[in-house]
């Protein structure tokens, strides 16, 4: 592209590790098509088609769009254009074969492992798993050390401990999850104690993946054939400690099943997670549920430097009354849209990370115009040498790759255009929604909110999700919430950051 001459640069857009089958989570190739739809890509390069898509129907449809917008693809393997006549019984013809080539691999490599299965063969993951490694020649071994954690986590959930006081001891003794952390927390004792691996049996084909062409892997509730393989490694604890082990998890009371229901549907807590910060500690506040199933059952939001014990100052703050502060925060930016777009629109044009891109792709144009310059004075008749000529046209040519690499970032990452037109349909899908915020993801219009306390809580406008809490100042859209903490009235105060 930057030897073309009658071409101008504008981005590489990739999705590293993410399939073609979809076009879902492939947020290079969205904000590719979002450009072209706004008239800043008049040509897009590709492999092939199978590297564009390799579901017929998303390729068909979204070189006919493209078109309307005048924007043109063509397919280097295929050295075909979307502006050829007969181009879509070619795409359709082409785009088959490589959604039939992802279905023949994915049935290929699962036909191989449910052989696999059948025979008992299996690859124990030991990275994932507390106790085992592998020798430099791949064979399994039991890490004594990590074993005796294992062990031990068992017979304190036979002696009567319960998986919460567990995970606490483990924490408290400043012994290391599996992966590396220092704080344990109940799920990840509970997938101790429930994996039959540790007894040295094998359960095969637990999940599933239903469709080739999303990647979504789905608990495998007898839909395909499971296998048991008993003695398929070396055990750390005994069958007879597993199975009695496995009889306590059965015998629930109802509390406890109301608990197990809860975490199997999750889907609610999602709205939550990833979002809430600690202004203090700067640690994430996760979604808590105290007295589960009784009268008194509450539902919290807890910083995560205080699930073991106090070590933060920031209080716990409920649900209810956190979503009466965002649901009024939001109520504000739709009775001030106005006011509240040309807000966003003055933060993101001064917006100091853009105005420095902004001025190095200035500085660097500078550059290779005067190189450029140079090279037309020799072509006039003053004879630079061959080196100085080679030595000119090399500098160029790095000049020019980091003239792409920043004006590739100011398209990606700083485009001002997708962001607005983006916050745009989110505010006018929240005024449809009409004060109905129950399946609003709210990680549309807020990349976080920091939680200073129970009376300051600033919400961060989702194009600035790399701030710092502490460079967090002169927020707008101020209100104030009432809300109770049991008998006594709080009053929040609560802002916008954009």
């Amino acid at each position: 592209i930057l030897k073309n001459d009658n071409w101008n640069f504008v981005g590489v857009y990739s999705d590293e590790g993410i399939s073609g089958t979809s076009t879902n989570n492939r947020d290079g190739f969205n904000l590719m098509i979002d450009l072209a739809k706004l008239g800043q890509i008049d040509l897009i390069i590709t492999k092939s088609i199978s590297r564009f898509s390799r579901n017929t129907i998303d390729t068909l449809t979204l070189l006919r769009e493209l078109k309307t917008y005048g924007t043109e693809v063509f397919f280097e393997k295929e050295n075909i254009s979307s502006f050829d006549n007969k181009i879509e019984f070619v795409i359709s013809v082409l785009a088959s074969m490589a959604e039939e080539e992802s279905r023949n691999i994915s049935d290929n490599v699962k036909w191989g492992v449910r052989k696999g299965f059948k025979k008992g063969e299996f690859f124990l993951n030991t990275q994932l798993m507390l106790g085992y490694k592998r020798d430099k020649d791949g064979n399994v071994y039991i890490d004594e050390t990590e074993a005796e954690i294992v062990r031990e986590i068992y017979k304190m959930y036979l002696e009567g401990i319960g998986t919460p006081t567990i995970a606490k001891i483990l924490t408290e003794r400043g012994i290391k999850t599996v992966k590396g952390n220092d704080k344990w927390n109940v799920s990840g004792v509970v997938g101790i104690l429930k994996n039959e691996k540790y007894s040295g049996s094998a359960l095969l084909q637990k999940n599933m993946n239903p469709d080739f062409r999303v990647k979504i892997s789905k608990v495998n509730n007898n839909v395909l054939p499971q296998y048991y393989i008993e003695d398929s490694h070396e055990g750390i604890v005994s069958k007879e400690d597993f199975k009695r082990v496995q009889q306590i998890f059965a015998d629930k009371t109802p509390r406890q099943e109301s608990i197990v229901k809860r975490f199997r549907n999750r889907d609610h807590y999602t709205k939550y997670s990833g979002l809430c910060f600690c202004g203090v500690c700067n640690e994430r506040f996760r979604h808590k549920i105290n007295n589960t199933g009784t009268p008194y059952q509450r539902e919290m939001l807890q910083c995560t430097s205080n699930e073991s014990k106090k070590v933060c100052p920031a209080d716990t703050l409920f649900i209810s009354a956190f979503e009466k502060i965002i649901q009024k925060q939001i109520k504000l930016i739709l009775q001030n849209q106005k006011m509240f777009l040309q807000l966003a629109e003055s933060a993101f044009i001064n917006d100091k990370a853009l105005l420095s891109l902004t001025k190095k792709k200035e500085a660097l144009e500078a550059k290779i115009n005067a190189l450029v310059s140079k090279l037309e004075f020799n072509d006039d008749g003053t004879s630079f040498s061959t080196l100085v000529i080679s030595e000119i046209e090399n500098k160029l040519q790095d000049l020019r790759i980091d003239y792409s690499l920043v004006t590739n970032k100011l398209l990606t990452e700083y485009n001002f255009d997708i962001k607005f037109d983006a916050l745009k349909k989110v505010l006018k899908e929240i005024k449809d929604l009409n004060g109905d915020y129950e399946s609003f993801d709210y990680k549309k219009i807020f990349s976080k909110v920091i939680i200073n306390s129970r009376k300051d809580i600033v919400f961060v406008l989702n194009f600035r999700s790399n701030i710092e809490n502490d460079k967090i100042k002169n927020t707008v859209l101020k209100d104030e919430t009432e809300h109770l903490i049991r008998k006594t009235t709080i009053k929040t105060n609560h802002s916008i950051y954009i």
